[in-house]
């Protein structure tokens, strides 16, 4: 286990921290950091299906059968792109949320 500092300004919110060891309180506030991640791509993703009037998987489809015009032109393809980081993005910030977890109590 690799030994982690602390910097002194640091440890008084860190002792007012919910959590009773140094490790849970670690593990809660890299989740709460995963969470807010995870906010951030909501965030996002609801503003494609704003623009779109669509969730992703009816904009993949409709962008299939070339219903939202040139599927290649810039502003869709790198919103389509952009899309679809963003779910992969979302698997892995909850993958990690998911092994985080369990060490909060």
């Amino acid at each position: 286990m690799a030994a982690i500092q602390i910097m002194p300004q640091l440890v008084p919110a860190l002792e007012r921290m919910q959590g009773e060891t140094f490790d849970e309180k670690l593990a809660r506030l890299v989740a709460n950091e995963l969470r807010r991640y995870l906010e951030e791509i909501e965030r996002e993703s609801l503003e494609y299906e704003i623009k779109y009037g669509v969730n992703h998987d009816q904009f993949t489809a409709k962008l299939e059968r070339g219903e939202l015009g040139n599927p290649y032109g810039y502003e869709l393809e790198q919103d389509a792109m952009r899309w679809e980081d963003l779910l992969d993005e979302k698997k892995m910030w909850l993958e990690q949320l998911r092994q985080v977890g369990g060490l909060v109590k």
